[in-house]
């Protein structure tokens, strides 16, 4: 009894440290911000905030999917409608890589490798947010669908994350947009579609790449972790 009890609790205390983990990251992020805007006087990266918020976004509503997917006859009305949405905003979490970008123009008050330390902190904390809820909604697929499935979504949301990126960091679109101006965006999004540049072609490619490369290699260590705790 006990030890059922202990195994059902097991999957809790993990995702409860994780959690923690990534509340801590984010406020060691914002402490460095802070620091900045002392030594400095100025509120240069303050977007970084802003991002840092949206990318917390995906990871609340995954675990609200998830709370929801328990249910079964909620599968369809809630499910659906809520992964859609989790969809939409899920590449706000790995674009914070693309901040990294903003080191080409350095401030005169403020030591390059102090601001590429600020800035790793976000990116690295926004890539974590991303892969986490990855996982959650890998989960839920893999356990609902199976395992072949589950990986195949992992390749199309690594995919489609790196097109919402591109659109976000080259044509500064938002997730709003498609929530406020869906017709619009979905006839500018057409066009692009069927007009591709090499820039947009190299780069989804080259980012769809990395993230699923460091999504696989995060959940292979988490799997051979997994293994070396269970008693042989």
């Amino acid at each position: 009894m006990i030890q059922t009890y202990l195994a059902k609790l097991r999957p809790v205390r993990f995702h409860l440290a994780i959690v923690g983990i990534l509340i801590g990251a984010s406020l060691i992020s914002i402490a460095l911000f802070r620091l900045r805007t002392i030594l400095s006087g100025s509120m240069d990266y303050i977007f970084l905030l802003w991002n840092l918020f949206l990318a917390w976004l995906p990871l609340i509503m995954a675990y609200a999917v998830s709370s929801f997917a328990s249910r079964r006859r909620s599968l369809v009305l809630t499910v659906l409608p809520a992964a859609a949405l989790w969809l939409l905003f899920f590449p706000n979490a790995p674009y914070i890589l693309t901040d990294l970008f903003h080191l080409r123009h350095p401030r005169p008050d403020v030591p390059i490798w102090f601001d590429t330390l600020l800035v790793n902190w976000f990116a690295w904390t926004g890539l974590l947010l991303g892969i986490v809820s990855l996982f959650v909604m890998h989960d839920i697929v893999r356990k609902s669908f199976g395992r072949i499935t589950g990986w195949f979504f992992v390749f199309i949301v690594g995919t489609l994350c790196s097109v919402g990126i591109y659109i976000g960091r080259f044509l500064r679109w938002n997730s709003w947009d498609v929530i406020f101006h869906p017709v619009a965006r979905l006839g500018d999004i057409l066009h692009y579609a069927t007009n591709p540049s090499l820039q947009s072609i190299i780069f989804i490619t080259v980012f769809s790449a990395l993230f699923i490369f460091i999504y696989v290699s995060t959940y292979s260590f988490g799997l051979l972790l997994q293994e070396q705790q269970q008693p042989k």
